[in-house]
């Protein structure tokens, strides 16, 4: 295990030249302890320690300021890519824990919870954003290659980047909770998110699932250094699941590989692009992966669209 002081020194130089409240001094190294040792079990020793530096590294590189707000609606917490600025708020009245029937003690508990999931996921993105030449050059494993994909801010893969993000913060603090999202008004549609992300809800899961079908050392390696692997993991996904196309199914969405097939349905239903195809994206993101599973025999029932009061699976037609 990696131990807390390690970290503490390699962040010295960063707090000293950076005004930042202790309060959220305690997220950072939390954060960083919680991801390097999340690593370990799966990368090795080693290498999350040469890891640990680059997220450093890149920690130190794309902030230059921490900025409490003045006044806010609810807990909040944001980088800005233009300014390089990470900036929060935190307050008692947040609208989750109104309703609730909880004591003081215990709603106090669950915003801390809230906004550590919020600054851990913020967190996350700027440890995997590198830049050259104030370019940014990768956001995680996406790049600018020859296949169009783009590590732009504000662009789609940021968006794909962003729900990764938001798995890789529900793995390292273990928040894998079941949570029905319903898809319709109806509510005879629905699906089960690790917690509720007003932008994520509806794919986390999807992703969660999606990763249990890489390499997952390569993953991290592809994260941590873009130009070497990430390449290499999608083309190794898309080698050995291509058989997706023998399937004689007619998709709605289209693309000549696995791996952008997946992408353009996460971003139709996460953004809600064509927003009355919804459920019918939902049921052909299930058959991808239903089909895929086919030589894995992964678990994947709580990972897609489920239906209220539904039959055995084995008598489900799912489209």
């Amino acid at each position: 295990m990696i131990e807390k002081v390690l970290i503490i020194n390699k962040l010295k130089s960063f707090f000293d030249n950076i005004k930042i409240e202790d309060f959220i001094k305690v997220f950072i190294i939390s954060f960083l302890y919680d991801k390097v040792n999340y690593i370990e079990k799966i990368i090795g020793t080693q290498n999350s320690i040469q890891m640990m530096e680059k997220y450093i590294y890149n920690l130190t590189n794309n902030i230059v300021t921490i900025k409490k707000l003045e006044k806010y609606h609810s807990i909040y917490a944001k980088y800005d890519y233009k300014t390089k600025t990470l900036k929060y708020y935190m307050t008692n009245e947040y609208y989750k824990v109104k309703n609730l029937n909880l004591s003081d003690e215990n709603k106090k508990i669950l915003i801390i919870k809230e906004f550590k999931l919020m600054m851990y996921k913020e967190l996350e993105r700027v440890i995997n954003i590198s830049s050259v030449n104030e370019k940014i050059v990768s956001n995680g494993f996406y790049i600018e290659d020859k296949n169009g994909r783009y590590p732009d801010y504000g662009g789609d893969f940021s968006d794909i980047f962003d729900i990764f993000c938001d798995d890789e913060v529900c793995n390292i603090l273990n928040e894998n909770n079941y949570i029905k999202v319903f898809l319709d008004k109806e509510r005879e549609h629905y699906v089960y998110a690790k917690h509720i992300s007003n932008r994520n809800s509806e794919v986390l899961n999807y992703v969660a699932l999606w990763r249990k079908f890489f390499d997952e050392k390569l993953y991290y390696f592809a994260i941590s250094n873009p130009q070497m692997y990430s390449e290499k993991l999608i083309n190794n996904f898309n080698t050995e699941y291509s058989y997706i196309f023998d399937y004689q199914h007619k998709f709605l969405l289209n693309n000549k590989d696995v791996f952008s097939l997946i992408e353009n349905y996460l971003l139709h239903i996460r953004n809600k692009i064509n927003v009355e195809n919804n459920i019918q994206y939902h049921k052909e993101m299930s058959l991808i992966f239903e089909i895929l599973n086919y030589r894995k025999n992964y678990n994947i029932e709580k990972n897609v669209i489920q239906k209220v009061n539904k039959i055995d699976k084995k008598s489900r037609d799912i489209l």
